[in-house]
């Protein structure tokens, strides 16, 4: 491999050589034209101007040669030359051999000529006065005794395929220069923000160069309006609708924008509507007003942020981030807003007021994982139930796959309860002293340090503005350009800190607030509206994760703002009817451990119907857990029913509080080592199922234990059964037993 040779700067930068001579001792006319008024003062118009300009130079015309034209800003090339000012005075130029080159960008800059009549006047023109036309790619030579022909023809191609595209080619190429422009964090056209102006002074009073050239600047008529908006949103608690009805109620119109105009050197462009009495905010308007992160000072392009803190905000954060939130389902990074608290706005009035229940508290707030993607869980009325639940959905674009669903009530009443305590534990009066005063104390550490970067990284970039004045090696003013582009980036990134910081301790604020009303807050709680509830508990809770576990148990990750969390399990509840509270199901479990009987267990829950306990069991633990014998207590009784129908002091009741009491055991026991036949153990327990005591015998004796005997009745059937079912089919009962003997030896339960 041969060795590297290097370039000279210079020689890196000089142009490529076009083929023909070019007349340097004659004058050049650069011609410039922009379709639109809009478009004057674009990327497009420093292409066609200074760069041109600089391009002559390097080819080698002098300053003193170079003859601008440039009366054709915002006409269309396909006028004819004499509708165009500049045109006539580029082809009186021509005409009269004042110039030898016309210079422009591209071809279309001159004619976008459909039917060539004009192109060719001026391929005449030139090709009589030994004109040459230049642009960066092309020299033509109309009248080259070789190759005038082909030049001639081929400028005519150019100029009738940007008649013919011109709609596809101007968007393609002017895209991309205001795209260039915009990427800078520039406005390059169109309208502007209500509260904004733009900065259209290149050069500042002094002389200097403006930073802010084509950036954002608040305009103050305007803030003040704009900052009133947000406010009126908030308090409306994200109703779109409200809020512009009290806006247009209460009069808070914007500015005139025909009256009120920015000052000298500045622009704006808002592109308002007029109601009959002012100019306001439509429905779509306001929203896209409320989610424009341009009022917290980042730029987008094409929705997406490409440069942060690129101008003053004119909104406090705080401020714009609670709005944002309410209309935003994605971040302002382009991922899933965790934070999206939509205000349900196509609620039906009349169905909200007509239902029994209350909307869910955690709607909007909680997130579950399906698939490796975070979904947020929607809510769902129940109309034969006549409550919410929360449910979860999956979207394959094809139909929706139903995940998990859970009664709303259980997750708000266990959300809220945390959401008490941790109220009781902030506003303890030691922790929360040493709370404040660690945050506190590390707040103002890091709002110092950033604040000092930042009055040095403003110093430095001053001192390389001032260092740029006197230096005139190009490399050096190069790497001094270098620093002050890395210099600006650096500020914008300390910027950014110090807003976070500032945001960060406007949640402190809320927490000043409510450290004073905690107690009346937490009493008052149950008797609290809604939206009063939300706020409280959005102030402190972010989101909240949930996951299925144990076969249709809920477990709940609450995610609050102080970035700790706290876990909650929702067990194994029904969606309909009356749900059990946590601690009846905890009772539920601790009795059955304890081989607590069916009254016993109901006498714990005295207000519940028996079958639902029993339901609620066998989802507990299984069908056999919900088999009780004996079982006096009938299914739609509850316990406080069953006293009433047989007397709190009833005999019986004592034999029905135990599975098995140790005296049946004996019994039993003495039974089996006597020889007792099937018959026999039936009749000295009579109201417990054949099944249950062939259980208790294999528990005592061992499953290949024998009874002797045959067994007349049925394996679910109990002796009492057994002798009611004999009677009813008319058949003798004096070969089992005397009926003598079943009353009086086990009397009959109620």
């Amino acid at each position: 491999m041969g060795k590297r040779q290097y370039k000279s700067l210079a020689q890196a930068q000089s142009v490529t050589e076009l083929p023909g001579t070019l007349p340097l001792d004659r004058p050049v006319a650069v011609y410039y034209r922009q379709s639109s008024d809009k478009q004057v003062g674009n990327i497009s118009t420093t292409i066609q101007t200074v760069d041109m300009m600089e391009y002559l130079k390097q080819r080698g015309w002098r300053d003193t040669n170079i003859v601008m034209i440039d009366m054709d800003a915002g006409v269309s090339g396909t006028k004819k030359i004499d509708e165009r000012k500049g045109m006539r005075r580029l082809f009186e130029l021509i005409t009269t051999a004042q110039i030898g080159v016309v210079a422009c960008q591209d071809e279309d800059r001159l004619f976008r000529d459909i039917t060539q009549i004009q192109v060719n006047i001026f391929i005449e023109a030139c090709r009589e006065n030994n004109v040459l036309v230049l642009t960066p790619s092309m020299v033509y030579d109309f009248a080259h005794k070789d190759m005038g022909t082909f030049h001639a023809r081929q400028f005519r191609f150019k100029s009738e395929m940007a008649a013919e595209y011109i709609q596809s080619y101007i968007r393609g190429r002017l895209h991309r220069a205001k795209e260039r422009l915009a990427m800078q964090g520039c406005w390059a056209g169109g309208s502007i923000p209500p509260g904004f102006m733009v900065d259209m002074r290149k050069l500042l009073p002094d002389g200097r160069s403006n930073d802010q050239w084509r950036q954002y600047v608040p305009f103050e008529p305007y803030v003040a309006v704009i900052n009133e908006y947000f406010r009126l949103f908030l308090e409306t608690g994200g109703n779109i609708s409200q809020a512009i009805r009290t806006i247009h109620e209460r009069g808070i119109a914007y500015p005139d924008p025909n009256r009120c105009h920015p000052p000298e050197g500045f622009k704006t462009f808002y592109g308002m509507k007029r109601f009959e009495n002012g100019y306001y905010p439509s429905k779509t308007t306001f929203k896209d007003l409320l989610t424009n992160a341009a009022y917290i000072g980042h730029w987008t392009v094409n929705d997406t942020i490409v440069r942060w803190n690129n101008h003053p905000a004119i909104v406090p954060i705080d401020i714009f981030m609670r709005s944002f939130n309410y209309l935003s389902e994605q971040a302002l990074d382009g991922q899933p807003n965790i934070e999206y608290r939509p205000h349900k706005q196509y609620r039906r009035p009349t169905l909200e007021v007509e239902r029994p229940a209350e909307r869910p508290l955690c709607e909007g707030m909680i997130f579950s994982q399906v698939d490796g993607d975070w979904l947020r869980v929607g809510i769902e009325y129940v109309k034969r139930e006549r409550h919410y639940k929360y449910k979860l959905y999956t979207n394959d674009h094809v139909f929706d796959q139903y995940v998990w669903s859970k009664k709303s009530d259980w997750i708000d009443e266990a959300v809220s309860k945390r959401l008490h305590d941790r109220l009781r534990t902030t506003f303890d009066n030691k922790s929360w002293e040493q709370a404040i005063d660690t945050y506190g104390a590390t707040y103002e550490r890091e709002l110092k340090l950033k604040e000092s970067e930042l009055s040095a990284l403003e110093q430095s970039k001053r001192n390389l503005v001032t260092s740029l004045e006197t230096l005139t090696d190009a490399q050096l003013i190069k790497d001094v350009e270098l620093r002050y582009a890395n210099t600006k980036q650096e500020i914008v990134r300390v910027q950014a800190d110090i807003a976070a910081l500032h945001a960060n301790n406007s949640q402190l604020t809320i927490l000043y607030t409510l450290r004073d009303t905690y107690e009346p807050t937490i009493e008052q709680w149950p008797s609290m509206n809604l939206e009063a509830k939300r706020v409280i508990l959005q102030a402190f809770l972010s989101h909240i994760a949930a996951e299925p576990f144990d076969k249709h148990g809920l477990r709940l990750v609450a995610h609050w703002r102080d970035n700790t969390c706290d876990a909650l399990f929702i067990p194994r509840l029904p969606t309909k009817g009356d749900g059990f509270s946590f601690e009846e199901t905890d009772r539920i479990a601790a009795l059955l451990e304890a081989r607590a009987s069916q009254v016993e267990i109901a006498e714990a829950l005295p207000d519940r119907k028996w079958k639902p306990i029993r339901d609620k069991i066998f989802r507990m633990f299984g069908k056999e857990a919900a088999v009780f014998t004996p079982k006096p207590i009938r299914d739609f009784e509850t316990y406080n029913d069953y006293i009433e129908r047989v007397g709190a002091a009833n005999d019986t009741d004592d034999k029905a509080r135990h599975i098995w009491r140790n005296t049946e055991l004996q019994l039993l026991t003495e039974l089996l080592e006597a020889g007792a036949t099937k018959m026999d153990i039936a009749q000295a327990f009579p109201y417990r199922q054949w099944t249950h005591i062939r259980t208790k015998v294999s528990q005592l004796k061992g499953q290949d234990f024998e009874i002797l005997g045959d067994k007349p009745m049925r394996f679910k059937e109990t002796f009492e059964m057994f002798i009611k079912r004999m009677r009813k089919e008319g058949i003798d009962i004096s070969s089992f037993t005397t009926e003598t003997q079943i009353d009086t030896a086990h009397p009959r339960r109620p």
